[in-house]
């Protein structure tokens, strides 16, 4: 099962930009909890917790997509050197506020800094674009990437959760700060397998010209994604003109099946923590949240293993009906076992989800703007997780974890609605082809 995996790790430069691009992402599965449970320990309220997670989501998909565009036009190390230094500045300066009690707006206005540094997932994704030699290659790098990253989401969670209540609120959101400090910036420093920058000159030539620059990622499907400048989107003008969401309508679908992944992410997270309060077990909330992202882990590795005759279209309408349907039977769980066991279940389908979802927006656009599509899928979800901790903790401070659990379910079945719905759509799409030259072959060994 792992020789696949051995395979595009044999890559060169391969293995040294997805350590240190985990390294940088340790903070992702840190930042949410952790944050959530600085505002709720220091200030004594759900809501607080999830309003400030909600503001760093927002902020996350306003300020994401803008540095998506600009790694795109100018390269990773020459933008992201800046980014991540103000991110890091931001992030200490919520530590300070939180503990010195400042007024919650100061905490909200501090929320747009820890976006500066963009999405971490879709850097490291670049890269492996830029180096994996065909299709299957690349079916396999998405799902390592998704399943290294729940490895952070099972130690993050029982690590925030153990440290901010046994040792300090304040010291998971302090090793998310240093997991970006020294990882990103090593990270940045591994130039070899940098995608190229194209800047915005050569953007405005490519659609002229009208060529495609996206790799081919599932020729068993009929493709997906729209033909370059299709002729009843000329007359918009201005901002909208080119924009991804406009000359890409099925990537507004994926980033709305994102949305609902995120709300499901983040409603969870919050919903756990006090069912394990209401229960006296609050110190067993990281570790049965943990045993999800185990699930995940497992189900995403095994995913990657194989190659798959199925389309796109129709994997990703199993994938979100699984996570869905699995999330709505949370609120039945009468204990934490019982609820670990439904989470583990449900977490088989997540990182194959996110895999799968990952390939269908690869196909969808530009490869000269990858960076940037796929940072809209991350803001679709970043909005989904502003919007289910905000209204998760606003429940739950009134109804208990009940109310957080059936945020959780609605939004998982509004994700299976979505994918219901479009998954025709979708498999009629007919996605941007290109041949990749390179100035010498990427053999894998």
């Amino acid at each position: 099962m792992l020789s696949p995996y051995r395979g595009i790790l044999a890559l060169p430069g391969a293995r040294a930009f997805t350590l240190w691009g985990l390294v940088a992402r340790l903070q992702m599965g840190l930042t949410g909890l952790s944050t959530f449970l600085l505002v709720q320990i220091e200030y004594g309220r759900y809501e607080y917790g999830g309003m400030v997670l909600a503001a760093i989501a927002v902020s996350y998909a306003v300020v994401s997509p803008q540095v998506g565009r600009l790694v795109d036009a100018f390269g990773q190390s020459r933008v992201l050197r800046w980014g991540f230094a103000v991110a890091i500045v931001g992030r200490l300066a919520m530590i300070a506020a939180a503990l010195t009690h400042q007024p919650v707006w100061v905490l909200v206005v501090l929320a747009p800094l820890f976006a500066a540094g963009g999405t971490q997932s879709t850097h490291t994704r670049a890269r492996w674009t830029h180096i994996v030699p065909d299709k299957h290659a690349l079916n396999t790098a998405f799902s390592l990437e998704s399943s290294l990253e729940e490895v952070l989401f099972i130690a993050g969670p029982a690590l925030a959760t153990v440290l901010a209540t046994q040792v300090g609120s304040w010291v998971p959101s302090a090793i998310a700060v240093v997991s970006l400090a020294i990882g990103g910036y090593a990270f940045l420093s591994l130039k070899a397998t940098e995608p190229p920058a194209l800047r915005r000159d050569a953007r405005r030539r490519q659609g002229r010209d009208g060529a495609s620059r996206a790799l081919v990622v599932d020729g068993s499907m009929e493709r997906v994604g729209l033909p370059p400048a299709p002729r009843g989107l000329r007359r918009y003008r201005g901002a909208l003109r080119g924009h991804l969401l406009v000359t890409t309508p099925a990537l507004v679908i994926t980033t709305a099946i994102f949305a609902t992944q995120g709300a499901v992410f983040a409603s969870t997270d919050a919903a756990t923590v006090a069912f394990a309060e209401e229960l006296g077990q609050k110190q067993w909330s990281g570790v049965v949240l943990a045993v999800w992202a185990l699930g995940s882990l497992l189900g995403g590795l095994a995913y990657g293993s194989r190659m798959w005759s199925r389309t796109l279209a129709s994997r990703l309408l199993w994938g979100v009906t699984a996570t869905g349907v699995g999330a709505a039977t949370f609120i039945l769980a009468p204990s934490m076992l019982w609820l670990g066991v439904l989470m583990f279940l449900t977490g088989l389908a997540i990182a194959p989800t996110m895999a799968i979802s990952d390939g269908v927006v690869h196909a969808l656009i530009p490869r000269s703007r990858l960076t940037e599509g796929m940072t809209w899928t991350r803001t679709g979800m970043d909005m989904g997780v502003a919007a289910g901790a905000w209204f998760a903790g606003w429940i739950i401070d009134r109804h208990g974890s009940s109310g957080g659990f059936l945020v959780t379910s609605i939004a998982g079945l509004t994700g299976v609605a979505i994918a219901a719905v479009s998954w025709r759509y979708l498999r009629s799409r007919r996605a941007y082809e290109e041949s990749v030259s390179r100035d010498a072959p990427l053999a894998v060994a």
